[in-house]
């Protein structure tokens, strides 16, 4: 009989928005860095950053210290769930919009994500931690776009 050890993760709890009390997501500070306005850089310090979660709060990032923000306008991307958020990317390393996607499945009834970028870019990158707000990789925000698209088949 072997001995096995199983190991759990733990995700942390982020403490809540300054501004609006939501809980956020921990991202890395190469993610905030890379996607501020070239002159915030180098105010990120070197403590653990969050991902406001709100679609209605202008908050982008923050920290345990109070008033270490950053606002969507600091910010050189849209941030996809946030209000207003023009374009809105289902990848941010590709520049591929919802719009985008929405449409190669209606013209081309594509449903698969890796499929909808080769069809949509020649040259396909993959840079989440840098270019993507979140940190995280782009291809779980394609689902929505794709199911919109299938839907507007459907009705037409």
């Amino acid at each position: 009989m072997k001995n096995t050890i199983k190991i759990s993760t733990i995700k942390l709890m982020a403490p809540p928005c300054p501004q609006c009390s939501q809980h956020g997501e921990m991202v890395r500070k190469l993610t905030v860095r890379s996607l501020l306005n070239p002159e915030l850089k180098n105010k990120v310090l070197d403590i653990a950053y969050y991902l406001c979660m709100s679609s209605d709060c202008e908050v982008s990032y923050y920290s345990n210290i109070p008033n270490e923000i950053f606002t969507t306008k600091d910010v050189k991307v849209p941030i996809w769930y946030k209000k207003d958020a023009q374009p809105k990317y289902a990848c941010y390393c590709n520049k591929i919009t919802d719009e985008e996607v929405i449409t190669a499945v209606k013209e081309t009834g594509l449903t698969d994500t890796q499929e909808i970028i080769k069809f949509l870019r020649e040259k396909v990158k993959c840079a989440c931690v840098a270019m993507n707000p979140s940190g995280q990789c782009c291809t779980p925000l394609f689902p929505e776009a794709i199911e919109i698209g299938l839907q507007q088949i459907q009705e037409e």
